[in-house]
């Protein structure tokens, strides 16, 4: 009979250990989900912010479905690990998500039917509704082509093709993040380790093999036939009548064999993002991050002479004259400006006036090699002071001259060529008006900026600061021109994004939420600015610089003009947003629009789920929220793989390794050393517990217990019920403790990684011992504090919220010594809160490092509040 109580109470111990080992395993395997949770919320934010962009674009219908086929894969993962975390509790997030993939897959159906664009497009099959594919140069060629006037034939890899090059193995995004994070310097220049990084990229980069082969193809009929190319940019903002970007993009010449067209393709993709095209952007106030070209590929005509010939001389411009600038060889020699040039004055009637007209001295000339690529000669000395065009070539050209610019109805800027056969040849055509013109920005080379930060979203606008901590400011936006000024990106302040100027963000990134409704509404953005407080105050007037992510203070004339503008009723920012078609509407509206700005108000709800946006907006909150239940569930089935820290303070509290979290080199007793917790986030919060000086027990004033138990009954509704242990689940770099003080509990949620997106503090308060409105008092006191740290605070009655996110992790980990000393500050802190006057007195004494409030004691007022 012995021997079989021993049998079973044997097989008992043995399933209870194996119970507590599985219990352990499933609550490490939660925590293992709710971090894949977390890279799969990155992922889906950066996918959103490429989303946008190719929104704001209209170009890529192709490129744009995968994306948004990519975003659905990743919110259907995510809200498949939230329903793991949160065992079943959110079941109707799959049924939304697969109503809004119903109508997305109807929409892209819709946009790929009225939008099928080839990669490459031969020139004679372009016409004017295909210009947001072919780019201004192309566009202007083809018709020349159409209207049988002299020019090279060609093929255009549309836009279509370079973005598809682009989105190859997430290219596209590497790029964004590397030029939103290393953006220009002061004097508006993206740095050479910056643009060195972008080339290596870009030409680094494996073309997909679709692409090659179909592009090859196209420039085949012309290498095989003896016919080289010259491979050149076709940007949609080259060539119009406000932007020319004349010289800012790459152009690679007698390209012979396909190898050395492959890499010229490359080339001249990469000089979207070169440091002259980037500064041309930024000068003239266009977004940096913005990609908008086509390659056009022309047969190479090798010259005898080449040139440019404005419709207009630019000293006289209402003479009529027009002006003609040659150079033997290729005309590259004479728009690069790196050879003497001949000038020609030649009248509407094709005389050249010989007398005005500059013949130079020419030592060298451009050429063509034959193994390909081009270079200098040395022009024969007898040749060097010849005029390069005669009377017949001028004549020509201004006849050309004059017929186009009766077409096009304005002053043109042409570059041609005279072959080795005499002909004259057209190469390229686009409005004079804008040769040269960039926006001025002298007022920014006078005026030293307050900040440079990081762009988020560009355009410039001027208005007064508001700082905005918490809900409440959000609820009372004054009139006027406003600039947010936060901490942080709130999400919540999405919502402000059409009534505002300009928004400033300490912490955030170009890729959070609140950057990408930014974008979507147009609204400058800048993060990334360290301590706004010191330099920025409510009221004040600043111009804030988007596009180079600055901030200045506001001249007299644009406080001026904005005030104006205001009273006017145009729209904040002086923001003129040029509607989107309806079917991109459509799909902006089921993809990238947020309608769940605030977490804790009522509609935050899958009922209101009415966007990929909303879903992980509303999968990354639930997903905190499940991790804070994960604990008390399994603890007791765990105890025997907790460990209780010690502690010099009466605050208790059991570790549960979730990985990397403990450094146990040998078998332990229950009870470890604080040290041996290697958690980064939990030894910041210890070392806030642990604060010299600070109070654990009753504050001064404060009511005697007998009065605390009156509320005892009320206070077992409670989440976390007396008599439940502290405790702490902690990795490397994570710490979700849950803590009953008394008669309130604390939840803490943190990530102290590397990344800083991916960074975040959720706290939570409630409860006390006392009457509801002293717990309230305390509750806003806290909230105060969490305020006055650049947290995020929502407060209810005794509940208080906090956030912080998108924050280093250095910066965090000093966000977590503050929340560790509120675990003792606000120990039965709410006997003590018998007066609305002690909230911000006490708040005070909490960031003075006064946590005994022995300073409230001298003030006689306050003494009497508490008696």
């Amino acid at each position: 009979m012995r021997n079989w109580f021993t049998k079973q109470l044997g097989r008992v111990r043995q399933a209870r250990q194996q119970r507590k080992k599985d219990s352990q395993q499933l609550l490490k395997a939660r925590y293992h989900v709710f971090r894949s949770l977390l890279a799969s919320n990155n992922r889906a934010v950066d996918c959103l912010t490429e989303i946008g962009i190719h929104l704001r674009m209209q170009g890529d219908p192709a490129g744009l479905a995968r994306l948004v086929h990519r975003l659905l894969g990743e919110t259907a993962e995510m809200i498949a690990r939230l329903e793991d975390l949160a065992s079943g509790r959110y079941r109707g997030l799959l049924a939304a998500h697969q109503a809004i993939s119903q109508r997305l897959q109807a929409a892209l159906a819709n946009l790929a039917a009225t939008a099928q664009v080839p990669l490459v497009l031969p020139l004679a099959r372009i016409h004017g509704g295909l210009k947001g594919q072919t780019g201004n140069k192309a566009a202007a060629l083809a018709e020349l082509r159409n209207n049988s006037l002299p020019s090279p034939d060609g093929f255009v890899i549309t836009l279509a093709g370079c973005r598809f090059f682009l989105e190859h193995a997430g290219l596209s995004l590497e790029l964004v993040h590397l030029l939103a994070t290393h953006g220009a310097d002061k004097e508006k220049q993206v740095s050479a380790a910056t643009a060195a990084q972008v080339q290596a990229l870009i030409t680094g980069a494996a073309i997909p093999l679709s692409l090659a082969r179909e592009i090859t193809e196209a420039a085949r009929v012309f290498l095989e036939n003896g016919k080289p190319l010259a491979v050149r940019s076709s940007s949609i903002s080259e060539d119009g009548r406000h932007h020319s970007f004349a010289g800012q993009f790459s152009s690679v010449l007698n390209v012979r064999d396909e190898a050395q067209f492959l890499e010229a393709f490359k080339q001249v993709v990469a000089s979207n993002f070169n440091p002259r095209s980037l500064a041309y952007r930024l000068n003239a106030g266009l977004d940096p991050l913005r990609f908008d070209m086509a390659v056009l590929c022309l047969e190479m005509v090798e010259a005898r002479a080449a040139g440019v010939l404005l419709t207009r001389s630019p000293q006289e411009p209402e003479s009529g004259m027009m002006l003609v600038s040659a150079v033997p060889g290729l005309g590259e020699a004479a728009v690069s400006g790196s050879a003497a040039t001949d000038l020609y004055l030649v009248g509407a009637d094709g005389r050249v006036d010989w007398q005005r007209s500059t013949i130079a001295d020419k030592e060298r000339f451009l050429a063509c090699e034959e193994a390909g690529g081009v270079a200098w000669r040395e022009l024969a000395p007898e040749a060097r002071r010849l005029p390069v065009l005669g009377e017949g070539e001028l004549a020509t050209l201004a006849s050309w001259g004059r017929e186009l610019e009766r077409r096009g109805s304005m002053p043109l800027d042409l570059e041609w060529a005279v072959d080795r056969k005499g002909a004259v040849v057209i190469l390229q055509v686009r409005p004079m008006t804008a040769m040269g013109i960039q926006t001025s920005d002298g007022w920014q080379e006078q005026a030293p900026f307050l900040a440079q930060g990081v762009t988020a979203s560009g355009g410039r606008a001027t208005g007064r600061v508001l700082a905005v901590k918490s809900r409440r400011d959000f609820e009372t936006i004054p009139p006027g021109p406003l600039v947010l000024v936060m901490h942080q990106s709130f999400v919540e302040a999405a919502s402000l994004l059409a009534q505002v100027s300009a928004v400033l963000v300490e912490l955030g990134s170009p890729a959070d939420h609140l950057a990408c409704v930014a974008r979507e509404q147009e609204t400058p953005m800048v993060c990334g600015l360290k301590d706004l407080s010191d330099f920025l105050h409510d009221g004040q007037w600043i111009t804030v610089d988007g596009g180079h992510g600055r901030v200045y203070n506001a001249t007299a004339f644009e406080i001026e003009v904005t005030e104006k503008a205001w009273r006017d009723g145009v729209p904040a920012g002086n923001r003129m947003r040029v509607p989107l078609p309806p079917l991109h509407r459509e799909l902006q509206e089921m993809v990238t629009v947020l309608h769940l700005t605030d977490a804790y108000g009522p509609t935050f709800s899958i009922l209101e789920c009415k966007s990929l946006h909303d879903i992980v907006r509303f999968v990354h909150e639930k997903a905190v929220l499940a991790m804070f239940h994960a604990g008390d569930e399994m603890l007791e089935e765990n105890l025997g793989a907790v460990y209780v820290v010690d502690s010099p303070v009466p605050f208790f509290v059991s570790v549960i390794d979730m990985g990397g979290g403990l450094a146990l080199i040998e078998p332990q007793r229950r009870r470890i050393k604080p040290e041996l917790v290697v958690s980064r986030p939990f030894q910041a919060l210890w070392q806030g517990i642990t604060t010299p000086g600070l109070h654990w027990g009753p504050p001064p004033g404060g009511a005697p217990m007998g009065s605390v138990m009156s509320s005892f009954i009320t206070d077992q509704k409670s989440e976390r019920p007396i008599g439940m242990p502290n405790y702490a689940m902690v990795s490397r770099d994570y710490c979700n403790m849950n803590a009953r003080m008394d008669f309130h509990f604390i939840m803490i949620d943190a990530v102290a990684s590397l990344e800083p997106r991916s960074n975040h503090i959720k706290f939570r308060f409630k409860g006390g011992g006392t009457s509801l409105e002293r717990r309230r008092r305390r509750a806003l006191c806290i909230g105060e504090i969490f305020e006055q740290h650049g947290f995020f605070v929502d407060v209810k009655e005794d509940l208080v919220n906090a956030s912080l996110q998108g924050a280093s992790r250095e910066a965090i980990e000093e966000k977590l010594v503050m929340v560790g000393r509120i675990l003792g500050f606000t120990r039965l802190l709410d006997a003590a809160m018998t007066t609305d006057a002690l909230i911000p007195a006490v708040a005070r004494a909490f960031m003075a490092g006064d946590y005994a409030l022995s300073g409230l004691t001298s003030n006689e007022d306050l003494v009497q509040a508490t008696v």
